[in-house]
C-alpha cells in the first residue's frame, strides 16, 4: 500500500539524465591516506509518466515526471562528494542497441532488467529509476526502485500516494526518494569495493 506524503511546494531544476558518484565515507581509504575514499558510482534513468489509468490527462502532466527526476537529481547532487557523469551518455545507453533488443518497444527506464544492463554497461554499483503516476487531478502516485547492479536486486522499491496539487506533491515525492537512496547508497554496508 503506498505511503501518503502531504508537504509543501519546493523549487527545482531541469536536467538530462544522469550518472552519479557517491563517497563512502571512510570506505577505501588506506591508512596515512587523507585523500582516498572508494567511490559508489549510480546510474540514474530519467523517471517514467504512466497516465493510462488517469479519470483525466491534461497536456501538461508528462511534465510532472521531468519535474521528479530533476528534483531526485538536485537532492543527490547536494549530498557530499557527488558528482554526476555526462547525461547523454546515460541517455545514449539506455536507448542503445543493446538496451532496445532487451525491451523491444518499451523504454528501458521502466523494466528493471534493462535498468541494471545500463548500469552494467556504465561500469555503476547501483541504478535508480522510478515512475510518476496519474491517477486523477489530486492523486498521483510516485514510484521509485533502487538496483544493487552485481546482484540485480531491488534494495528499494518505493510507492507513496500523493495527494493534493501535483506540482507540489510530486517534487516532495522525489525528495523523500532521493534522501532514502543517498542514505541507502552510502550505507557502509553497501559499499562495492572496487
Amino acid at each position: 500500500m503506498p505511503k501518503s506524503i502531504a508537504l509543501s511546494t519546493s523549487r527545482w531544476l531541469a536536467v538530462g539524465a544522469a550518472a552519479l558518484t557517491i563517497a563512502v565515507p571512510g570506505v577505501g581509504a588506506q591508512s596515512g591516506s587523507t585523500s582516498t575514499k572508494a567511490q559508489v558510482k549510480v546510474v540514474m534513468l530519467d523517471l517514467a509518466f504512466y497516465g493510462k489509468r488517469a479519470n483525466d490527462l491534461l497536456p501538461n502532466d508528462s511534465a510532472m515526471a521531468m519535474t521528479a527526476t530533476s528534483v531526485m537529481r538536485a537532492g543527490l547532487t547536494g549530498k557530499p562528494n557527488i558528482t554526476f557523469v555526462d547525461s547523454l551518455t546515460v541517455a545514449k545507453t539506455a536507448s542503445g542497441p543493446k538496451a532496445t533488443a532487451l525491451v523491444q518497444d518499451v523504454p528501458c527506464n521502466v523494466v528493471v532488467a534493462c535498468a541494471r544492463d545500463v548500469g552494467k554497461e556504465l561500469g555503476a554499483d547501483w541504478v535508480v529509476m522510478g515512475k510518476i503516476s496519474k491517477t486523477s487531478d489530486l492523486i498521483w502516485i510516485f514510484s521509485g526502485e533502487l538496483i544493487n547492479v552485481a546482484s540485480g536486486k531491488l534494495v528499494l522499491d518505493d510507492s507513496y500516494e500523493l495527494k493534493g496539487i501535483a506540482a507540489d506533491m510530486v517534487p516532495k515525492g522525489a525528495e523523500v526518494f532521493a534522501r532514502r537512496v543517498a542514505k541507502r547508497v552510502t550505507a557502509p554496508d553497501s559499499a562495492v569495493v572496487q
